[in-house]
C-alpha cells in the first residue's frame, strides 16, 4: 500500500480544515472583542457619595458586594472583558476624594439603587447642580419670539482670535497591581480605624486640579461564578495531599518540599505508577486538617464571602516627571494596608533604580486601554474575597479624617412615586428636581390645591427666595393672584423681565417704596379713602387704620390714651372723606399725612369741625383739652416717621387710591411690593400693608367659597416682617385660609421668629422646606422633618432642600429636592427687552404719577402758586356741595337732610 499519497491527501486535508479553523477562531475572536469594544464604550457612571456618619458594619457590606456582582451579570452574554465593575477613588477636579461606580449600560437602574446605608447615589454632576435644566413651556402662554440679537463681538488678544491659555505638560505615572503570590493566599482585610482610604484623601489634597494635575486608584471586579471557585479549591485540595504534611511551606517526612519536588522525584513517581517512594517502602503520609485548610486558604468550603476576579490600576498625571512618580507612590502606599499573607505588587520593572512599572513601553498601550475604557483584563488571574476587599469597594468612612472629601451631610429617601410630574401645567407649585428611586432626575411639583400654607427655612443666599421667585412666576401663568412681599427688592427686579407675556403683562402691579427720583412713578393708596363706600363702612375704615398704626407701633393693650386721640381723629377724617366724595370731590379726601394736621393745628381742626354734626365735636371739644399735651406726640410720631419718605409720602399722600389689595385679590393680579429704603418708616408701612391684607381676607367672609379666587401671598425675610407685623403673620397663618388666602413665608432661621408666628407657621404648614441651617436650627427642623436628622440638614449644598409636603391628603416622607435657577428653567419668558411695555401697562393699571406731581399736590408749590391738600380741603368746606356725578364717585346719594353728613352715630371708635 502506497502511504505516501494518502499521507499527503490527509496532510492537506488537515491543513485546510486546520486553516479554516484558525480563520473562523481568528474571526470569531475578532467579533468578541469588537463586540466588548462596543459595549465599553456604553458604560453607566455613578457617584457614591456617603455621610458625615457613614460607618458600615461587615453586614452592611455584604450585601453590597451581591448588588455589585448582580449588576456584572446583568450584561447577560457579553465578553467578560466588558462586564467589570469599576470603582474609581480620586481626586474630583478640587482636590477632593470621591468615589465613582462605573459598569456596563444594562446595569445603570441597578446601579442607582442604593445598596450601602448614609450614602447617596447619584450622578457626577448633580454634586455640582450642572446637569442641563428642562425648559418650561406654560399652557396657554407660548414663548414670544425674540428679537434680532445683535452681533456678539468676543474681545481676545491679538489679531481678533481668541487666545487660549496653553496647557501644561502632563507626564503619566502608572502601574497595575497584582498579588505578589498565589491568590488562595489571603490579604489582611485593612482595620477599619483609621480607615485606609486616608492616604489617599491626604495625597488627592496634594493634587493641583487647576494645573491638569489628577491622582486615580481604579478597582475593577468581575464576579467569579461559585462552580468555579468549587472547581478551584478542589484542585488546591489535590495539591495539598500531594504535598503531604508540611510547616512553614516545607514538606515533613518523605512528602514533596514546599508543594514541590525535584526531577528526580518525578522519575520515580512515574516508574512507580505515580506513586511516591518511602524510606520505609510504605505509602505517602496523609496531609493533615490543618494541612488542607492551608493549602485552601481562603476558598475554605462553607465561606460566603463573594469572590471576585479583580484589576488594580493606578495612574497619575503631574507637572513634572518627578512629582508624578512621587504621587503614585503615595497611592500606591494605600494597598500596604492589606499586606500580610499576601500583598500588592506592581507589574513591570521594578527590581532596579528604574521603576517604570507599567509606563513601561511594552506595558503602556494595554494599560491606557483598559483604564481609559474599562476594560477587564488583568495582567494575571487573582481571586479575591468581598471580605479581603471591602474597604476598595465603598467611599470613605467616618474614621476618614481628611477633610478633603467629598461627603453629604446625610441621605433622604427618594421622592415619592405620586408625585406630580412639572411640564408647565396649570394649578401646580413647582418645587425643583427631584431623584426617583431608580436614579432618574425629572421636575416636580405639588397641586395648588394640596399646598394651603408653606415654610421655608435655611441659609442665605441657599436659594429660598429663588425658589418663592419661581412659585410665583408660575402660579401668576397659571392664572392665580399673587402678592409677593420682598424687603429688599432683589427678587422683585429679577421677576420683572419674566412678566411681560401679554398672558401676564396687564395684572401686573408694582408698589416700589424705594424710589426717590422726581420722575419716578408710584401708586397710590389711602387707608382713609371713601370712596366707592357707604357711609356704613366708615367703622371699618377706622378699625382698619387704628388697629394698623397700633400694631406698627406695638401698642397691643397699651397706650389708651393714644389709642382713643387716633381712633376719634380717624373718625373725623373718614366722615371727612366720605363727605367730600358725596360733594363730588374725592380728589380732596384726607390722607394719614393729615391727623397730625388735625390734632396740632387748633385753627385748622375748628375750621373743619364747623361743619360736622354735634356729636363728632364733643370729644374735640370737652374730652381732648384736658389731656396733657405728651398725648399727641405719641400719635403723631408715628406719621412724622412716615413723612421723612418722600416715596412713602407720595404713596401714602394721594386722596384717591390705586392700590387695592381685595381687588387685587378678586381679580387675579399680580402684587409685588417693595418697602426697603423707606428709612424709619419701612417697619410701619410693611405693618399696614400685612394688616391691609389680613383684613382684606377677613372681608371675603360671607361670599360662597366656590366664587374666591385663589391668592398665594409670598413673604420674604419673615424676620424683618415678624417684626412690623405684631402678629398679623400668626393671624393670617389661622384664620384666612378659609378665604382662599394661602401664606408662603421664607426665612434664614425658625427659632428668630417671635412664637406666636412660629407656632402657627409650624402647626398650618403643608409645604416645609430646610436648605442647609446651623445645627440649633437644623436640630429645631429636623424634629419636623421624619428621616432627616440635624446632620443633614447641616451640611446639605447649596440649592437643595429638605422637602416634607401633602400629598393626597397626607404627609409625605421627607425628600431632597435640587432647585433649579429661574433663568434656565423659564428662559423662555425672559424678555428685558419688553420692559418699558411693562411700565407703561403698571401706570395704565395703577394709574401711577410722577413723584414730583404728587408731592406738589400734598405739600403745595413752593411759591405759593399752589395750596396743600390740607388748604384745599378748607377751602372746599366752605363752598355749596357740588352734586357727585359718575366720574367723581360710586357712592349713593347722601340724603339732602344730613348736608351730605353721615349719622356721627354709624361709625364705632376703637
Amino acid at each position: 500500500m502506497a502511504w505516501g499519497p494518502l499521507l499527503r491527501e490527509v496532510g492537506w486535508w488537515l491543513g485546510w480544515v486546520g486553516g479554516v479553523g484558525a480563520m473562523v477562531a481568528g474571526a470569531g475572536s475578532g467579533c468578541w472583542r469588537a463586540w466588548a469594544r462596543r459595549l465599553l464604550k456604553e458604560r453607566a457612571v455613578v457617584e457614591l457619595v456617603p455621610s458625615q456618619g457613614f460607618d458600615p458594619s461587615a453586614q452592611d457590606m455584604a450585601p453590597h458586594a451581591a448588588r455589585l456582582a448582580r449588576a456584572s451579570q446583568t450584561a447577560g452574554w457579553a465578553p467578560r472583558r466588558a462586564q467589570g465593575m469599576r470603582l474609581r477613588h480620586g481626586s474630583d477636579g478640587q482636590g477632593q476624594l470621591s468615589l465613582r461606580m462605573e459598569g456596563p449600560a444594562m446595569s445603570a437602574a441597578l446601579m442607582r439603587l442604593p445598596s450601602l446605608p448614609n450614602v447617596q447615589v447619584r450622578s457626577r454632576r448633580d454634586r455640582l447642580s450642572h446637569e442641563p435644566v428642562q425648559r418650561i413651556t406654560f399652557e396657554g402662554a407660548s414663548p414670544l419670539p425674540r428679537p434680532a440679537a445683535a452681533k456678539r463681538v468676543q474681545l481676545t488678544k491679538g489679531g481678533g482670535q481668541e487666545a487660549f491659555a496653553e496647557p501644561e505638560a502632563r507626564y503619566m505615572a502608572r502601574a497595575e497591581l497584582v498579588l505578589a503570590r498565589p491568590d488562595h493566599k489571603r490579604l489582611t482585610p485593612a482595620a477599619l480605624e483609621p480607615d485606609p482610604l486616608q492616604v489617599l484623601a491626604d495625597a488627592c489634597a496634594q493634587v493641583d486640579a487647576e494645573r491638569g494635575e489628577q491622582a486615580e486608584l481604579v478597582v475593577d471586579v468581575v464576579p467569579v461564578a461559585s462552580w468555579r471557585v468549587a472547581a478551584w479549591r478542589r484542585r488546591l485540595v489535590r495539591r495539598a495531599e500531594q504535598r503531604g504534611p508540611s510547616a512553614y511551606g516545607e514538606s515533613l517526612g518523605s512528602g514533596r518540599r514546599g508543594g514541590g519536588s525535584s526531577l528526580m522525584s518525578a522519575l520515580v513517581e512515574g516508574l512507580n505508577g505515580g506513586k511516591p517512594l518511602s524510606s520505609t517502602g510504605g505509602s505517602r503520609p496523609l496531609p493533615r486538617q490543618k494541612d488542607l485548610a492551608d493549602g485552601v486558604g481562603k476558598f475554605l468550603p462553607g465561606t460566603d464571602a463573594q469572590v471576585f476576579a479583580v484589576q488594580v490600576l493606578v495612574r497619575v498625571t503631574g507637572t513634572h516627571p518627578a512629582r508624578a512618580q512621587t504621587r503614585l507612590h503615595q497611592v500606591m502606599a494605600v494597598m500596604d494596608a492589606w499586606s500580610g499573607e499576601n500583598w500588592w505588587r506592581p507589574v513591570g520593572p521594578r527590581r532596579t533604580g528604574w521603576r517604570p512599572y507599567s509606563s513601561v513601553w511594552w506595558r503602556r498601550r494595554s494599560f491606557d486601554r483598559r483604564y481609559d475604557s474599562g476594560e477587564f483584563a488583568p495582567a494575571r488571574r487573582q481571586w479575591v474575597t468581598s471580605q479581603e476587599v471591602a474597604a476598595l469597594l465603598r467611599p470613605a468612612t467616618v474614621h476618614c479624617t481628611a477633610q478633603t472629601v467629598v461627603r453629604t451631610g446625610g441621605t433622604l429617601g427618594p421622592a415619592p412615586r405620586t408625585l406630580p410630574t412639572w411640564t408647565g401645567q396649570p394649578g401646580v407649585v413647582p418645587l425643583g428636581r427631584v431623584t426617583e428611586a431608580d436614579g432618574r432626575t425629572r421636575l416636580a411639583c405639588l397641586p395648588q390645591a394640596e399646598v394651603l400654607f408653606g415654610a421655608s427655612f435655611g441659609k442665605s443666599g441657599f436659594g429660598k427666595s429663588e425658589l418663592a421667585l419661581l412659585q410665583a412666576i408660575t402660579l401668576a401663568y397659571g392664572g392665580f393672584g399673587a402678592w409677593f412681599l420682598d424687603p429688599h427688592g432683589a427678587a422683585i427686579k429679577r421677576a420683572l423681565p419674566y412678566l411681560t407675556h401679554p398672558r401676564v403683562i396687564g395684572r401686573v402691579q408694582l408698589i416700589d417704596l424705594s424710589v426717590k427720583k422726581p420722575g419716578s412713578m408710584v401708586a397710590a393708596w389711602n387707608p382713609l379713602s371713601m370712596e366707592g363706600r357707604a357711609a356704613e363702612e366708615i367703622q371699618d375704615v377706622i378699625g382698619a387704620v387704628v388697629a394698623g398704626l397700633a400694631a406698627a407701633q406695638g401698642w397691643g393693650d397699651g397706650a389708651p390714651r393714644a389709642r382713643a386721640i387716633l381712633s376719634h381723629a380717624v373718625e373725623i377724617l373718614a366722615h371727612l372723606a366720605y363727605h367730600m366724595c358725596q360733594r363730588g370731590r374725592p380728589d380732596l379726601q384726607p390722607t394719614l399725612f393729615t391727623i397730625p394736621r388735625l390734632l396740632t393745628d387748633e385753627e385748622w381742626r375748628e375750621s373743619v369741625l364747623t361743619q360736622l354734626p354735634l356729636p363728632l365735636k364733643q370729644f374735640w371739644r370737652t374730652t381732648f383739652p384736658k389731656y396733657e399735651g405728651s398725648a399727641v406726640p405719641v400719635v403723631t410720631q408715628t406719621i412724622e416717621q412716615l413723612a421723612t419718605s418722600t416715596s412713602l409720602r407720595a404713596f401714602l399722600g394721594q386722596p384717591r387710591s390705586t392700590y387695592d389689595v381685595r381687588k387685587a385679590m378678586d381679580e387675579r393680579q399680580i402684587v409685588l411690593l417693595r418697602c426697603s429704603g423707606t428709612g424709619s418708616g419701612d417697619q410701619i408701612i410693611t405693618s399696614l400693608l400685612l394688616f391691609d391684607l389680613f383684613r382684606a381676607g377677613h372681608s371675603r367672609e360671607g361670599t360662597d367659597p366656590e366664587l374666591l379666587a385663589t391668592l398665594f401671598a409670598f413673604a420674604d425675610e419673615l424676620k424683618a416682617i415678624d417684626g412690623a407685623a405684631r402678629g398679623y403673620i400668626a393671624a393670617i397663618l389661622e384664620q384666612l385660609r378659609k378665604y382662599e388666602v394661602r401664606l408662603m413665608a421664607m426665612t434664614q432661621m425658625a427659632m428668630r421668629l417671635s412664637e406666636e408666628t412660629r407656632l402657627a407657621l409650624m402647626q398650618n404648614q403643608s409645604l416645609l422646606s430646610a436648605a442647609a441651617a446651623d445645627t440649633d436650627e437644623a436640630s429645631f427642623l429636623a424634629k419636623r422633618l421624619p428621616g432627616a436628622d440635624a446632620m443633614t440638614l447641616t451640611e446639605q449644598p447649596k440649592w437643595h432642600y429638605a422637602v416634607r409636603a401633602t400629598l393626597g391628603g397626607r404627609p409625605t416622607a421627607t425628600f431632597q429636592v435640587a432647585g433649579v435657577p429661574v433663568h434656565e428653567v423659564l428662559a423662555d419668558y425672559h424678555h428685558p427687552e419688553r420692559l418699558p411695555d411693562l411700565e407703561k401697562a403698571m401706570d395704565t393699571t395703577l394709574r401711577r404719577r410722577p413723584l414730583r406731581t404728587v408731592l406738589t399736590e400734598l405739600d403745595g408749590s413752593h411759591d405759593g402758586r399752589r395750596p396743600s391738600l390740607d388748604d384745599r380741603i378748607l377751602a372746599e368746606l366752605g363752598r355749596p356741595p357740588v352734586p357727585p356725578t359718575p366720574e367723581t364717585s360710586d357712592t349713593t346719594e347722601a340724603d339732602p337732610d344730613d348736608d351730605c353728613w353721615p349719622e356721627a352715630g354709624s361709625s364705632e371708635v376703637a
